[in-house]
């Protein structure tokens, strides 16, 4: 009996290994290899600030997470990403962002369509070609589309309200989403440049990206 039991605990044991393998890959493989340009759409991969796989990386936020949004609401969204990317306190990839999960669980994601264990290769055409137009659209060089939220590093519908939004400021409301940004307080501790959202600078991101350094992945909690 008691060897019984024993066989059954190591079966026990392995099958949540080999389950937890494979939470691990549908996670950590990145989303930009299962996709790509389609041959009749023209895109100057040179003029983008970012690799072919992280333009790939943000069509996808885009098409599984804000295609259902108006024009500037997805643009919006797609700033929190490059937001994201700019603070030290998250990655400093695309892909990372969007993929990043502290907890390694389904569900768990901060965009959680990457790791819901449904497949990540889109199924419409069209708007997968619109949601390859608007990443291209904001990581051009020379783009001239302005950030929405006013800086913006969290958002969420507007029918919720998760407790973690009282403890920051509200920096816009675009389509369906509220966006958030740092409490004064806590940008004034870390000594952030205050813009007003309202006259947002132009190729912040472009800029960042000239002048940065290899640092560590952050993980951030929201």
């Amino acid at each position: 009996m008691n060897n019984q039991k024993t066989l059954l605990g190591m079966r026990s044991s392995k099958l949540r290994l080999i389950a937890a393998a494979v939470i691990a890959c549908l996670i950590y493989v990145s989303p930009s290899k299962a996709v790509d340009i389609p041959s009749d759409l023209m895109v100057d991969l040179d003029s983008l600030t970012v690799t072919k796989g992280e333009f790939l990386c943000l069509a996808l936020n885009d098409y599984f997470e804000a295609r259902g949004e108006s024009l500037p609401g997805r643009l919006a969204v797609a700033q929190v990403v490059l937001n994201r990317v700019m603070d030290s306190r998250f990655p400093s990839r695309i892909c990372d962002v969007v993929r990043q999960n502290k907890t390694r669980s389904l569900h768990r994601c901060q965009f959680s369509w990457y790791c819901d264990g449904r497949s990540d290769k889109p199924y419409d055409r069209k708007a997968w070609r619109r949601s390859l137009k608007m990443a291209a659209a904001v990581l051009i060089k020379d783009s001239s589309i302005a950030d929405p939220t006013g800086g913006a590093l969290w958002y969420h519908a507007v029918f919720v309200h998760p407790k973690w939004a009282d403890r920051l400021d509200v920096s816009g409301i675009v389509g369906g989403h509220i966006f958030y940004r740092d409490s004064e307080s806590v940008r004034a501790v870390r000594n952030q440049e205050r813009r007003d959202h309202m006259v947002p600078a132009l190729h912040r991101f472009a800029e960042w990206v000239d002048r940065q350094e290899p640092r560590p992945t952050a993980v951030a909690s929201r």
